[in-house]
C-alpha cells in the first residue's frame, strides 16, 4: 500500500481547521490503496489549533524556524513518512473531496500535480488576485518553459523525492515556485487538475497580494537564473489534454 502524507500548515486556524479535518477524515476511506497520514504544522499558533488537530486524529508538528508558510511546510515535509506528499490550506478553501483527481493524475513520469482554480473556479478571487496569478504564472513559464494556468495554488501533490532531492530555502509562500522548479529539475512532468477554491470559512487571510507577489516574482527570477532541466514534451493544460508543446530551456 502506498502512503500519502497530507500536510496542512496552520497559523491560528482554530475556526476553520475542524471543518478541514472533518472533510479530510470523511474522504480518507474513499482513497483505496493509500494509507493516509494527516499532519498539521503548528506555525507558532497562539490559539487552540494544535489541540484541535490532535483531538481529531492528526499528527502535530511544530515549525521550529521563523514563522512563515514555507518554513511550516518544510517542517511538515521533513516529518512526513509518505511516498507522496500533499499540501493543502487550513482555511477550508481547498476541498479534500478533490483528492482522488490528484491521485489519478499521478501517473508514471508525473512528479507534481497542481489544482487549477482557473478551470475549477474560486470564491476568493478578486480582480487583483486573478491578474497577479496570471502574470506570475506566465512569468514562471518564461523562466522555466512550463506554462501553467495556476502555478501559485497551494493545493499540490508531489513525489517525495521532489522535496528530499533538494535543499529548500523558501520561508514564505514562494515555496510554491520552488516546488515546481525542483520537480522539473528531477525530469518530472508537472500537470494540473480541476480544483475549486472555496471562500475562507473564518479567521484572517494570511496572504498579502503586493508583499507576497514581490516574493513570488523574485523567486521566479532566481529559479530561472539557476536553470531548469527540461524533461520530455508535456501535454498542455489540464491532465488528459491532447495538445503537446515543446519545452524551452528557460535559460
Amino acid at each position: 500500500m502506498m502512503k500519502l502524507s497530507v500536510i496542512i500548515p496552520a497559523k491560528d486556524e482554530e475556526e476553520t481547521l475542524p471543518r478541514v479535518l472533518e472533510d479530510l477524515n470523511k474522504t480518507i476511506p474513499a482513497l483505496e490503496g493509500y494509507g493516509v497520514e494527516p499532519i498539521v504544522v503548528d506555525d507558532h499558533c497562539r490559539d487552540r489549533t494544535a489541540a484541535i488537530a490532535r483531538a481529531m486524529g492528526a499528527r502535530v508538528v511544530e515549525n521550529a524556524r521563523r514563522p512563515g508558510k514555507g518554513n511550516a511546510l518544510r517542517a511538515g515535509f521533513e516529518a512526513a513518512t509518505g511516498d507522496l506528499l500533499m499540501m493543502m490550506d487550513a482555511d477550508y478553501s481547498h476541498r479534500p473531496e478533490d483528492m482522488p483527481a490528484f491521485l489519478s493524475a499521478m501517473r508514471e513520469g508525473v512528479g507534481l500535480v497542481i489544482g487549477s482554480r482557473v478551470f475549477g473556479g474560486s470564491e476568493e478571487y478578486t480582480h487583483v488576485r486573478a491578474l497577479g496569478n496570471v502574470f506570475l504564472s506566465a512569468s514562471l513559464g518564461l523562466a522555466t518553459g512550463r506554462y501553467l494556468s495556476d502555478a501559485l495554488n497551494g493545493f499540490k501533490l508531489f513525489r517525495r523525492d521532489v522535496f528530499t532531492g533538494f535543499t529548500y530555502t523558501s520561508r514564505m509562500f514562494e515555496i510554491e515556485i520552488e516546488l515546481i522548479a525542483n520537480a522539473l529539475r528531477k525530469g518530472y512532468r508537472v500537470v494540473e487538475v480541476i480544483s475549486h477554491e472555496r471562500a475562507r470559512a473564518g479567521g484572517e487571510m494570511k496572504s498579502r497580494v503586493v508583499r507576497h507577489g514581490t516574493r513570488f516574482l523574485a523567486r521566479i527570477v532566481w529559479e530561472g537564473m539557476k536553470g531548469v532541466k527540461p524533461p520530455v514534451p508535456v501535454k498542455a493544460g489540464l491532465e488528459g489534454a491532447t495538445k503537446e508543446v515543446k519545452p524551452t530551456t528557460g535559460q
